[in-house]
């Protein structure tokens, strides 16, 4: 099972390389990673924060002009890696954080897992904060503003037969403040929007 787990970790870092133009970071240890069970298939996801390729090249401006870097908006980035059950990439999906005309930066992850009977999708609790806005001064003042936010990400099929992933924020809205997954799943029940089908997951 170890030796699965690295070659998960792995095939999420190549992931991150491909579209990140960058270094992928260190995805080791994480908790925000399932098993998933979606149409008689076998799904591997994981949910990961990680920095934008233009906010690595922000900090290396500022290092070569001598000056403090700046938080771009979107230089935090969430999102989600789909891999078949041999570890071959499926599908990704940044979250999409409207908020501020997305000036955002993701900088959590909190969990993953199903969206509950009834929904054919993923839930993901997430923080951000919004960029533009004055960064804390003293050490306790960090976390002051931060945004916490659970989302449903939809399992789907495209007319070519591919499987992705679509945020659907109909129900829960964007922003939110569901910040854990089972009170976004008591949210998602009474709505009627959600009616076809269900998942099986299991976290790793």
């Amino acid at each position: 099972m170890e030796n699965f787990i690295e070659r998960w970790e792995d095939a999420v870092r190549r992931n991150i390389a491909a579209i990140n133009e960058g270094i992928a970071p260190d995805v080791s240890g994480s908790r925000d990673a399932a098993r998933v069970l979606w149409n008689g298939e076998e799904y591997y996801a994981w949910l990961k924060e990680y920095t934008s390729s233009e906010q690595d090249r922000e900090y290396d401006r500022a290092i070569a002009a001598k000056r403090k870097s700046r938080a771009l908006p979107g230089g935090g980035v969430c999102a989600v890696f789909l891999h078949d059950k041999n570890l071959n990439p499926v599908t990704s999906l940044k979250i999409d954080l409207p908020e501020n005309n997305h000036g955002t930066w993701c900088n959590g992850t909190y969990g993953l897992g199903s969206a509950g009977k009834g929904v054919d999708g993923l839930l993901v609790s997430i923080s951000y904060y919004l960029t533009g806005e004055k960064p804390a001064q003293r050490p306790q003042d960090i976390g002051e503003g931060w945004r916490y936010m659970t989302v449903l990400l939809r399992l789907d099929k495209s007319a070519d037969g591919k499987v992705r992933l679509v945020q659907d924020d109909r129900c829960l809205g964007n922003p939110n403040r569901y910040e854990d997954i089972p009170t976004a799943r008591k949210a998602l029940a009474k709505c009627k929007d959600m009616n076809n089908g269900w998942i099986m997951i299991e976290n790793r």
